[in-house]
């Protein structure tokens, strides 16, 4: 259920900027999306010229083109990343997927080919986000609130 209104979020923001691309760009996106008609390697080297785009392009723009290409991951991602309640709910794990996948994008070594590109920006992103939930948990395990701190003065 939660997945299914990521993916739908991704998309809606990939419409807000659709109407922003030129006709070769949509062709671009569209060919890169299509698993039938295009196969997964080409489908990564269109993927690579893409986050290319992002990286050299307008980000707002970009950005969530890369993502709504991307959500079929990150969704199975986001299905497999639990909240650790109250710290850290789903929505807060949620605008860090999309953080460290942009973050991701913007910095993972592409090889020259376009190969592996998925492959290299979801594992990345993915590692990121395991430790950034490690981190995260140790963190707010370590602090203490005012009531105990003020136990602990008397």
């Amino acid at each position: 259920m939660a997945g299914n209104r990521f993916a739908s979020e991704l998309k809606e923001g990939f419409l807000r900027v659709a109407g922003r691309l030129s006709l070769e760009e949509l062709d671009l996106v569209a060919r890169a999306r299509d698993p039938i008609n295009t196969g997964g390697v080409e489908r990564n080297r269109l993927l690579a010229r893409i986050v290319c785009h992002y990286r050299t392009g307008s980000k707002p723009i970009w950005g969530p083109v890369l993502l709504d290409l991307l959500a079929p991951t990150l969704t199975l991602m986001l299905k497999g990343l639990r909240p650790v309640p109250p710290a850290i709910d789903e929505i807060e794990i949620r605008q860090q997927l999309i953080a460290e996948a942009l973050r991701c994008a913007a910095t993972v070594p592409l090889l020259e080919s376009g190969l592996q590109t998925r492959f290299r920006i979801t594992s990345r992103t993915y590692t990121n986000m395991l430790r950034w939930l490690a981190r995260e948990g140790r963190w707010r395990r370590s602090q203490v609130s005012f009531d105990r701190l003020g136990e602990r003065s008397r």
